[in-house]
């Protein structure tokens, strides 16, 4: 069951990564902005696992400063996170959610923001799309 899950994961995140769009020209310095979005359970106990939370990211100067929001309490901040963004656009960090840590591995496109992020017992998937 706990390898079932684990393949499942894996090919998530490289179904995921294969449909990330790629930077715009200008590379990171043009992905400065606020992407809103939101992340899901993807896995994980219903009773245990947040379902669902609202996202919002900063991103200047190679830097991505994110809140999660609890859209069930007029969108109170549950937790935020700070992530430098690699040339590629890829980024990883952590958030606490409900009694999870989750570890988040994510990208940037030009002008989306995609990402799974894992606990030790959920799992989320995450979308954010660049405000114009």
């Amino acid at each position: 069951m706990i390898r079932a899950r684990f393949l499942l994961l894996a090919a998530l995140a490289g179904s995921l990564a294969a449909c990330t769009e790629r930077l715009p020209p200008g590379g990171v310095a043009a992905l400065d902005g606020v992407y809103e979005g939101d992340a899901a359970r993807s896995t994980g106990p219903v009773y245990n696992c947040p379902a669902a939370y609202k996202l919002r990211i900063r991103v200047a100067a190679g830097e991505a400063r994110g809140e999660i929001l609890d859209s069930e309490r007029q969108d109170a901040v549950v937790d935020r996170f700070f992530a430098f963004i690699e040339a590629d656009g890829r980024v990883t960090t952590s958030f606490r959610g409900g009694s999870e840590t989750f570890g988040v591995s994510g990208s940037f496109g030009s002008t989306t923001f995609t990402a799974l992020a894992n606990g030790r017992v959920c799992s989320m998937s995450a979308f954010a799309r660049k405000k114009q």
